[in-house]
């Protein structure tokens, strides 16, 4: 997957930057499901995917981080969490 700089959270949730709040929870449900540590017991690329699929959704589904995370795109994720 190709991640770039403004919407490597959008690309992660594998949504459009335009998508509703309602969009971005199922797409977080959807692979959080998939890769749960639980469900993918002693894989570290499952743990780590799911680490990556909960950053992007504690940042859009917050609104207000969301509205920074779209000003001000990836170079100012790590501020934002």
């Amino acid at each position: 997957m190709l991640v770039t700089l403004n919407s490597a959270y959008y690309d992660i949730l594998e949504v459009s930057p335009t998508a509703t709040h309602a969009q971005i929870k199922t797409a977080y449900y959807k692979q959080s499901f998939i890769y749960h540590p639980d469900k993918n017991a002693g894989s570290e690329e499952a743990a780590f995917r799911f680490s990556q699929i909960s950053e992007a959704y504690r940042v859009l589904g917050n609104k207000a981080l969301r509205r920074k995370y779209d000003r001000n795109g990836f170079a100012k994720q790590k501020q934002l969490i």
